[in-house]
């Protein structure tokens, strides 16, 4: 959380960032000191997903009433700009007229030879290698009061298109979740806990299994070739755009769920983000 706090306080400044707290946790105060930290109850995790996105599209419908855009994301995910585009994330949203916008999906990983993590400092000053990955090629922010779900965004109603959504260039959707092995360690032991835990609703399979999910990123990671990345930006990028996935049944549009496409080192300017 504290890799979090750091790079969108400096991308839009802190007093902008809503931390959603699951349960009183003194450490989340601490570490989100000037942040405006909303505490809802974690009494139980049944059908925890389903009421968690509920309440989220409410709460961003809400700021948009004082804000222009909102982003969205998980602790465990950093959207960086690359400069030679954009000045920062405000600059990026800015130039959009889309009602949502998407992001290229990395999964940062431990590598061999990777340092350990300095939470006070930038987690790309340690880490370079990612897997480019259409399951977190999310939708990330929303400029209207358009619902995101399931990685995706609704856009269409009874078989009608209505909102617009871009995927901008040079946009990418970091996913931290490998890129500490002993944090991952001790996340998927809550993880199988919760899904476990029989009550209905819980996540499935990727947390009954979490260290199995892990284990098989991990070895696929290092199977893969490395690509420049300019070349694996532009395959990826055509791959995604060329399979986005819309479902009738509910109108949401998402990225295809591709999860490997390409293996890569970040550019040196992620060490300035």
């Amino acid at each position: 959380m504290a890799q979090w706090i750091k790079h969108y306080s400096d991308q839009i400044g802190i007093e902008n960032l809503f931390v959603v707290a699951h349960g009183i946790d003194k450490k989340v105060n601490e570490i989100a000191s000037g942040a405006n930290i909303w505490t809802v109850p974690r009494d139980t995790v049944e059908r925890f997903d389903r009421r968690r996105n509920k309440m989220l599209n409410d709460f961003q419908s809400g700021l948009l009433q004082f804000y222009d855009w909102v982003i969205r994301v998980d602790t465990d995910e950093l959207v960086c700009a690359d400069p030679d585009y954009y000045s920062n994330l405000c600059d990026l949203l800015a130039s959009q007229s889309a009602d949502a916008v998407f992001a290229m999906g990395l999964n940062l990983f431990e590598d061999l030879d990777d340092l350990e993590v300095d939470d006070s400092a930038s987690v790309f000053l340690s880490r370079s290698s990612v897997i480019i990955t259409g399951n977190y090629s999310k939708a990330w922010a929303v400029s209207t009061d358009v619902p995101l779900m399931r990685h995706g965004v609704k856009v269409g109603r009874d078989d009608e298109l209505t909102h617009t959504y871009a995927f901008p260039e040079a946009t990418y959707l970091v996913h931290l979740k490998f890129a500490n092995i002993a944090a991952l360690a001790d996340v998927n032991e809550t993880r199988k806990s919760i899904a476990r835990s029989g009550l209905p609703g819980v996540p499935g399979l990727g947390w009954r299994k979490a260290d199995k999910h892990a284990e098989r990123f991990f070895d696929t990671a290092s199977s893969m070739e490395e690509m420049s990345w300019d070349i694996a930006v532009e395959r990826a990028r055509i791959k995604i755009l060329s399979d986005m996935k819309y479902s009738e049944d509910d109108g949401v549009l998402r990225s295809p769920g591709v999860p490997y496409i390409c293996r890569t080192k970040l550019p040196d300017w992620f060490r300035t983000r």
